[in-house]
């Protein structure tokens, strides 16, 4: 099953169950969820104001290059050549270039969010997926196999078993090393098990 993030869809195709999920922006859900896929759970940022997609976005930088660019070919026309450029013209350049870095750095770093969806487990950064596990990726005491709203019967995410091993509190709300951590966690508990003596992944591939 490959994993496809949306980009620009219609902005009236909101998945409805991100409506009970406010930790997950609707333009958020409209980039990460496929048409079968559903988010079950949430845990992120307690703030998620309207222009996280903006600061998060990595097309935050290009203003700044652009500026930079401006910055010396003005520089550089004044001076009369590269080597007669001054410090002053350089340094704007920088600043011009680093700022937007920081923001863009500063920004994805506070707005991580953990999804969990009824195939994946995705760690978002802002614009940008981070990490992701498909149920071919994750550790068999976090998957199940059953029947659910009236499906036919399929493997998916065991929701109770991730939110025992997340842990934390019962708010939808997490901090960003919180997140991480259970990434780290997650990699482990499948190193581990690919270690095992007689373990067989196969049987959720089919």
């Amino acid at each position: 099953m490959s994993d496809h993030f949306q980009t620009n869809p219609p902005d009236d195709l909101v998945p409805k169950i991100a409506l009970s999920h406010p930790a997950l922006p609707p333009w958020l859900a409209r980039r990460l969820l496929r048409a079968d896929e559903e988010v079950t759970w949430v845990r992120g940022p307690r703030w998620g104001p309207w222009w996280e997609r903006y600061v998060t976005h990595p097309a935050l930088m290009l203003p700044g290059l652009l500026l930079a660019a401006v910055c010396l070919w003005a520089g550089r026309r004044e001076a009369g050549s590269w080597s007669e450029l001054s410090a002053l013209p350089a340094v704007a350049a920088g600043v011009l270039v680093l700022g937007p870095l920081f923001v863009l750095g500063i920004s994805a770093g506070y707005f991580t969010r953990l999804v969990v969806t009824n195939y994946r487990i995705v760690i978002l950064q802002g614009y940008e997926v981070c990490r992701r596990w498909g149920l071919d990726n994750l550790p068999p005491s976090l998957v199940r196999f059953g029947k659910e709203h009236g499906k036919e019967e399929s493997w998916s995410i065991d929701l109770n078993a991730v939110q025992t091993l997340f842990g934390g509190s019962s708010d939808q709300f997490a901090e960003a090393k919180t997140i991480l951590a259970f990434g780290k966690q997650l990699d482990r508990m499948k190193a581990r098990d690919n270690h095992r003596p007689g373990t067989d992944q196969t049987q959720r591939d089919g």
